[in-house]
Order: C-alpha cells, then sequence, then structure tokens
C-alpha cells in the first residue's frame, strides 16, 4: 500500500487498523479490528468516505457483515421452561 493511504490528514489510525464504519449525520463511526469504536469527523467528509472505500474498509450500510444465508436466532421466542 502506498505510503500516503496508510493516513488519513488528522486521523490517527492507519488503515491497516480498521474494520469497518458507518457515517452518522457528519461524523463517522470507525470499528478498529481492536474491538475500539472511534469518532471522526473530517472536514471533508465525501473525501475520507473516498479513502476508506479505497483502503478496503467495510461500510456497514452496504455490508453489515452477515451472510445473506445466515439466520438471526429470535431470542423473543424463547422455548417453554420445563421445571
Amino acid at each position: 500500500m502506498e505510503k500516503e493511504l496508510i493516513f488519513y490528514p488528522d486521523f490517527d489510525h492507519p488503515a491497516s487498523q480498521l474494520s469497518a464504519f458507518s457515517l452518522c449525520i457528519d461524523a463517522f463511526i470507525i470499528s478498529l479490528k481492536t474491538g475500539e469504536i472511534v469518532k471522526f469527523k473530517p472536514t471533508e467528509i465525501a473525501h475520507f468516505k473516498e479513502w476508506l472505500n479505497l483502503v478496503n474498509v467495510r461500510d456497514i450500510e452496504v455490508n453489515d457483515g452477515l451472510s445473506s444465508g445466515s439466520e438471526m436466532r429470535n431470542l423473543s421466542k424463547t422455548s417453554p421452561r420445563i421445571f
């Protein structure tokens, strides 16, 4: 990866540490591979989003990380208790 792609100006984390992101109004919520969540408000929203896409960080609005074939278990329906 080219050196200029590793870091985005004024953002403290290298591209290699980023897992996924979401844009909420004017701030990005970014999940790091360590499990930490960080918030970042860039001066140029479109440019930062373009950089995230360029370095292959998953946009959860496009890909939520769940495979289309997997089913979530409905936890509101519990099985009857046997005492």
